[in-house]
């Protein structure tokens, strides 16, 4: 995807990407109804989409009830989960974005059979175990105990999303529902990508919400409060060393990280998603004025701290990164804001050695009876 520039921002592409949140909550809501009680949420780009759609929900309870009125019903969204289907790599990198996201739906798939023996899953819990204060989001609770779930994700040509309905497909995540929030109102989709889409909007297996421009694609944490971290070296050493993983593999995590840090090294990011979140509330409730002012604000801040210029990405990522993750040497950032984490190829072995061992030992005790 081509990034947006954040001058060429227009008061209207806001108004429709905020009209996508309010539409996207009313879908949810819907589903919910319906017994959907999952929210999956696979990538950087739906995550203020989905922020937006629970700020919305607030927006209309606001409507009807005073502030602390204690009559006021309290919103209750599916359980959400964070899963970093990030296909995000080199055009030498010998794994494909196909291996990657069929790895990230055998995790999920995992999580919904609450499968704790499957090795993708325990190898996406052994790299968060390892990652300190990064691996802070909530587990799997009780959500998608009947496998259905919804999953919500943002599509340019469409490529992304076919693969993960192959992915979906081959590990059996047949009751599923796709929100698909489409760019420039479908105009990029790929003829054959389009035609997949279509049909799963035919069999009510899909919907689709078009936006003029999802401007924050691709934008990383300024623009979505959510870093995305991939180990390249890690990736390649499971897929030779994993039984299985020459097929399907993947290395990664996301973390929110929107709360400004004591030392203040990443305020120009927390200040970005406050006014992203003011913006899009004061769009989706029809105050032109209030949104242009904060479109105004927004640019300003985004272009002061270049904060689409992926060295400022790396600036601010790297003392959270090199603290918390383990035997990285280094980190470069991508041309969408993802940042990958190198480590030397004995350290990434040793790391999927140690793994192994760990799993095969969990998986030979035997359960003791009361």
């Amino acid at each position: 995807m081509v990034a947006v520039n954040v001058e060429d921002i227009t008061p209207d592409i806001v108004v429709s990407y905020a009209q996508a949140c309010a539409d996207l909550n009313e879908r949810i809501h819907t589903l919910q109804k319906e017994g959907y009680d999952l929210l999956v949420i696979p990538s950087r780009g739906a995550s203020p989409f989905v922020d937006g759609a629970y700020s919305y929900a607030h927006a209309l309870r606001n409507e009807k009830y005073e502030d602390f009125d204690p009559a006021a019903p309290r919103i209750r969204y599916p359980e959400e989960l964070y899963l970093p289907f990030t296909a995000d790599i080199g055009e030498d990198f010998p794994i494909s974005s196909q291996m990657i996201r069929q790895f990230w739906a055998r995790v999920l798939a995992a999580q919904i059979r609450r499968d704790d023996s499957d090795l993708a899953l325990s190898l996406y819990r052994s790299i968060k175990a390892s990652a300190g204060d990064l691996a802070t989001g909530p587990s799997l609770y009780r959500g998608g105990m009947d496998g259905r779930f919804i999953f919500v994700d943002t599509v340019v040509s469409g490529r992304a999303i076919c693969e993960i309905f192959d992915g979906f497909a081959r590990y059996g995540l047949s009751d599923c529902h796709y929100i698909l929030l489409v760019d420039h109102a479908g105009a990029k989709l790929n003829p054959a990508y389009r035609s997949r889409i279509d049909m799963m909007v035919a069999a009510d297996r899909a919907t689709v919400l078009c936006v003029d421009r999802i401007f924050t694609e691709d934008e990383g944490p300024a623009m979505s409060g959510i870093w995305s971290v991939t180990m390249p070296e890690l990736m390649t050493r499971a897929a030779a060393m994993v039984p299985g993983f020459d097929e399907c593999v993947g290395a990664g995590l996301y973390y929110h990280e929107v709360a400004q840090r004591k030392d203040g090294s990443n305020q120009a990011v927390t200040v970005s998603n406050a006014i992203l979140g003011v913006m899009l509330y004061t769009a989706v409730r029809g105050a032109d004025a209030s949104t242009r002012r904060f479109l105004d604000d927004f640019k300003k801040h985004v272009r002061g701290r270049r904060l689409q210029d992926q060295a400022v990405t790396k600036q601010i990522a790297d003392p959270l990164i090199m603290t918390n993750l383990p035997a990285i040497i280094s980190t470069d950032v991508s041309g969408s804001h993802v940042l990958r984490a190198r480590m030397s190829e004995h350290d990434a072995e040793n790391f999927i050695r140690n793994f192994l061992q760990d799993h095969q030992s969990r998986n030979r005790r035997v359960p003791t009876t009361a």
